[in-house]
């Protein structure tokens, strides 16, 4: 899967999807540490606005846990 930087979907939702999958496929595992912002901008040459609206959209639909001072983690279990 790639990122599609001239097709109508939003870039931070196919960053999402992109992540959500790795998370799904066990790249990412339960309950560990995900990239940070700065390598998600580093690794698709966006903006860190970007990245952290694709790191919101995750946390929003339970794919992903911030935790101050920690970083950021997968969830323990993936959302129903």
């Amino acid at each position: 899967m790639s990122i599609d930087l001239n097709g109508p979907e939003p870039i931070y939702k196919q960053i999402a999807a992109l992540i959500t999958a790795r998370i799904q496929d066990g790249t990412y595992a339960p309950n560990r540490a995900v990239p940070s912002e700065s390598a998600v901008c580093e690794e698709f040459g966006v903006s860190r606005r970007t990245a952290r609206s694709a790191y919101a959209l995750l946390a929003e639909q339970g794919w992903i846990v911030k935790v101050p001072g920690r970083g950021t983690f997968t969830a323990p279990e993936p959302p129903q």
